[in-house]
């Protein structure tokens, strides 16, 4: 092994690398996704910026359009907007089935340059032992991490709280300002209702999107 790793560096040493990358990228991916789903199991509390924009725009949404007919598309199109850094989730994840296409290429690119130069079988084994190793590996890893599970779990979480919660925390505002504003003109030519317990429903709201 040491003799083959001595005359096969370059070759060993790429797979190795690309190997790397690949797990390194579904790590990424896997990591990011488990600690959204973290915070979106408290989804009106939580900080996070991409859980933010999507309760915010939900709102303009459904305010927009008087109600969000299907929530599941909605969560399935924010999803695939997500990033991780500066890269979407999406193409993280392709990349690291492209770096594992490179490994197992650096691998047979190596078996094929040995056979072409007088190497016997026996001695460019390693290259195809290598390979099978890769890919144990990095789906040994992606099963661990299960990117596409997680991303099924935090859309799940996601829709139960735009459909069960927030949609109804918003109906629930809405008429009790239809309400207020019905009392208001009924005691427009007598007593006047304060206008701090006008706004007192709209910044309720606010807090719960904040």
């Amino acid at each position: 092994m040491r003799m083959f790793l001595e005359g096969h560096a370059f070759f060993t040493a790429a797979a190795v690398v690309w190997l790397f990358l690949s797990i390194v990228c579904r790590l990424a991916a896997g990591v990011t996704l488990k600690r959204l789903i973290a915070e979106a199991e408290n989804m009106s509390a939580s900080g996070n910026r991409f859980l933010k924009q999507c309760k915010l725009k939900f709102q303009n949404y459904y305010e927009l359009n008087g109600g969000v007919m299907n929530v599941g598309v909605f969560v399935d199109r924010a999803l695939r907007g997500l990033r991780v850094g500066r890269m979407r989730l999406r193409t993280l994840d392709l990349l690291s089935g492209q770096c594992l296409l490179l490994a197992v290429f650096s691998c047979g690119a190596g078996a094929c340059l040995g056979i072409a130069g007088g190497e016997t079988l026996r001695q460019v084994l390693p290259y195809y032992l290598l390979a099978c190793l890769t890919l144990y590996l990095h789906f040994s890893v992606s099963g661990l991490i299960d990117v596409a599970g997680r991303r099924q779990e935090l859309q799940t979480v996601m829709t139960d709280f735009l459909e069960n919660r927030m949609t109804e925390r918003i109906r629930s505002v809405r008429r009790d300002s239809s309400y207020l504003e019905a009392e208001e003109e009924r005691a427009a030519g007598g007593q006047a209702e304060p206008d701090g317990k006008k706004n007192e429903l709209e910044i309720l709201l606010e807090e719960f999107l904040a």
